[in-house]
């Protein structure tokens, strides 16, 4: 008998059964007990929030003294500091929700950071737009012709000038781009249900590191 492959099995087998018997029945016992799995769930992830803020200083403090990566180690300085300063400054607040620091580092860092990157993330989405959008056979024409209308659908002056754009992109975005959609929603929840099965049986063990 392994200990470390059964145990784990068996832990995941009864609380996925309790999940399953709590949204089905609804019976008082079974609630609590699931509140209470799920209440201590909300605390390992708290340490597991620890335990990967240790991990990060550990990793890019050995960075940082060994000047390793050129001058990456100025970054992964400038992580530790932010990670260093939100961690004090929320604690420092002892408030649930965000207060007005934390807000204020989070609107006037952290976003502006965000906007840089996806703006720097356009010009490869361009590029990547120009490869894949190349009529070179029958499909990538359909597709090349299905995103210029679409772009055009989606231009105010041009939707306003010819109103057909912007009823051709809304047919676009209806029938076929919904239709498709809904077969994608409707294998991934077959798939959810199927993987949900394998893991409670024990015929998926993916979650406990090994092949």
């Amino acid at each position: 008998m392994d200990y470390r492959r059964d145990i784990p099995l068996a832990i995941t087998f009864l609380i996925g059964i309790i999940a399953v018997l709590d949204y089905y029945t609804g019976v008082q016992v079974i609630t609590d007990t699931f509140t209470l799995i799920k209440n201590w769930g909300v605390v390992i992830q708290g340490f597991a929030l620890g335990l990967g803020a240790v991990n990060l200083l550990r990793v890019h403090g050995k960075r940082i003294s060994q000047r390793s990566g050129g001058t990456d180690w100025m970054f992964s300085g400038w992580l530790l500091l932010m990670m260093a300063m939100f961690i004090v400054v929320g604690l420092g607040t002892g408030q649930y929700d965000a207060g007005p620091t934390y807000s204020w580092i989070y609107n006037a860092i952290y976003l502006p950071l965000g906007a840089t990157m996806y703006s720097s993330l356009a010009f490869y989405m361009a590029y990547g737009s120009y490869k894949v959008l190349r009529a070179r056979n029958f499909d990538a024409a359909l597709l090349f012709i299905t995103a210029v209308l679409v772009i055009m659908g989606n231009t105010p002056a041009l939707a306003a000038t010819f109103p057909g754009l912007f009823y051709t992109r809304e047919w676009i975005f209806g029938p076929i781009v919904s239709g498709a959609y809904r077969g994608i929603r409707i294998g991934i929840g077959m798939g959810a249900v199927v993987l949900g099965i394998r893991t409670l049986l024990g015929m998926e063990t993916g979650y406990l590191g090994r092949r």
